[in-house]
């Protein structure tokens, strides 16, 4: 008969264990850490064709993952790496057709959303852009 020595059992099971956990600490830390808590939009609620805005989005978890901006899935300029001194990264989206647009910030699998209503540009050109909000009458 084998017997096993009691101490030997021990540590294959404590290593057996070790590695259980270590395997579900891999699987879960992608989503985890990649996780993009706000997305903002400046502008107020009135946004243009032809006007410039910023796109905020705010990460809590990880700062060492890039995150990507689209409209409508369409890629807004390149991956934004936050800072590890702030847990925000910025983008500008300058919107060139009207109707409902659906902006997301990415992180890894995880998406934040917002819709956002674009008017016609405005009949002062780029100056109008500060106008709007401002002066609802004057902007077009």
């Amino acid at each position: 008969m084998n017997e096993i020595n009691p101490g030997a059992r021990r540590v294959g099971l404590g290593a057996m264990t070790l590695g259980a956990v270590a395997g579900v600490a891999v699987l879960v830390a992608p989503q985890a850490g990649a996780w993009p808590s706000d997305l903002t939009i400046s502008g107020g609620s009135a946004h243009n064709v032809g006007c410039s805005y910023t796109l905020t989005a705010t990460v809590t978890l990880d700062r060492l993952t890039s995150v990507s901006f689209k409209d409508n899935g369409t890629e807004i300029g390149n991956p934004v790496t936050p800072s590890l001194l702030s847990n925000s990264v910025t983008t500008s989206w300058t919107p060139s057709t009207t109707g409902s647009h659906t902006l997301t910030a990415t992180q890894d699998l995880i998406t934040k959303s917002l819709a956002v209503d674009v008017s016609p540009a405005s009949s002062f050109g780029s100056f109008g852009c500060g106008l709007n909000g401002l002066l609802p009458s004057l902007s077009g």
